[in-house]
């Protein structure tokens, strides 16, 4: 599984691949009040933010869920917990969402520009709309914030 170690200031973009060199880092500023929300990137579509806290994340594209790690043992079935975690009670709607295509996870205030390869996760995601939905996920070994994307 690979992770990104943390943001500076709290916040990740999943903005479109090909706009990464051009994203300043202000295009989100606006909407960082949410723990969960979108921006409309005229002539790119929307961008997912994330955020809160400078907690590592990863992406678990059989789920197509994100996983913020706040605390967790390394020896945890992390995907295992995940699945189950899939069917369980407690899922919070937070926006609904237009994606397709080839992203990259990043700093949402730091600009593409200046954002090195390994401080970036690079994912898929089919074209659709989707619907984010966001939980928390307690386990003897670990807890986790969990925002998945739900087909609607």
């Amino acid at each position: 599984m690979n992770w990104l170690d943390g943001t500076d200031f709290g916040y990740y973009a999943l903005c479109p691949a090909g706009y990464v060199p051009d994203w300043d880092g202000t295009e989100a500023h606006t909407e960082l009040e949410a723990y969960i929300n979108k921006i409309l990137l005229p002539g790119h579509g929307e961008v997912l933010t994330i955020g809160g806290e400078a907690l590592p994340v990863a992406y678990l594209p059989e789920s197509m869920t994100f996983v913020q790690n706040v605390g967790s043992d390394e020896s945890i079935d992390l995907h295992g917990e995940v699945e189950r975690a899939m069917t369980a009670p407690g899922w919070q709607d937070a926006v609904e969402i237009v994606l397709g295509g080839q992203y990259a996870l990043i700093d949402a205030l730091v600009p593409g520009a200046d954002t090195e390869e390994e401080y970036m996760l690079r994912l898929d995601v089919p074209h659709g709309r989707y619907r984010v939905q966001s939980s928390y996920l307690e386990h003897p070994l670990g807890e986790f914030y969990l925002h998945r994307l739900q087909a609607v």
